[in-house]
């Protein structure tokens, strides 16, 4: 009877043994998996900060090239209108002068969209607003050169245009401030929850 009690408890310290090994190797496997999620979910975040981080940067270098475009476009349209007073010493070049005013104001428009494409919201209406107004801007050029070319103007008409178009000009620059702070704002946001 000895010797099978030890057998028997040979046995089950085996057993206990075999049991506890497995135990502790599925804790060293659940240990690794969870480290392993981890150094996934690190990975993904990773990923999306240097996604946000591109993306800012993007948006960027678009909220600029549209700033720089829309002043452009701003001084082409005051630089028609002067072209249309009486004695300007542009007046020779004005056909050159409209349609590098026009063609300021279609680049502006065109960078508008990519501005749209990569908002958000805000920046998209803010983006609406100021080409609205830089068209009124030049509309109130091109109502200018038909009044010069439709008779002549004597000074009074002269001020008064004056005063139409800074208002203009002045509005348009109001507008772009907006712009400006909305992509400031959107800019600034802190980096999206993961």
């Amino acid at each position: 009877m000895g010797m099978f009690g030890t057998l028997i408890g040979s046995g089950l310290t085996g057993f206990f043994a075999l049991r506890s090994e497995r135990a502790n190797q599925q804790a060293l496997e659940q240990q690794e998996e969870r480290q392993s999620r981890r150094r996934e979910r690190l990975q993904e975040l990773d990923l999306r900060l240097e996604h946000h981080r591109w993306r800012r940067e993007h948006r960027k270098a678009i909220y600029e090239e549209f700033a720089v475009k829309f002043q452009t476009a701003r001084i082409a349209a005051l630089d028609y209108h002067r072209c249309c007073l009486p004695g300007a010493p542009e007046a020779a070049q004005r056909e050159e002068i409209r349609l590098r005013g026009r063609m300021a104001y279609r680049e502006a428009l065109q960078t508008s969209y990519a501005v749209e494409l990569q908002g958000p919201e805000e920046v998209a209406a803010r983006v609406d607003d100021c080409i609205a107004s830089l068209r009124d801007l030049l509309t109130c050029a091109e109502g200018h050169e038909a009044r010069a070319l439709a008779g002549a103007l004597n000074s009074v008409d002269v001020v008064e245009m004056d005063g139409q178009i800074t208002a203009c000009f002045e509005d348009a620059q109001h507008v772009l401030r907006l712009f400006i702070r909305a992509g400031r704002e959107a800019l600034d946001r802190p980096t999206p929850p993961v």
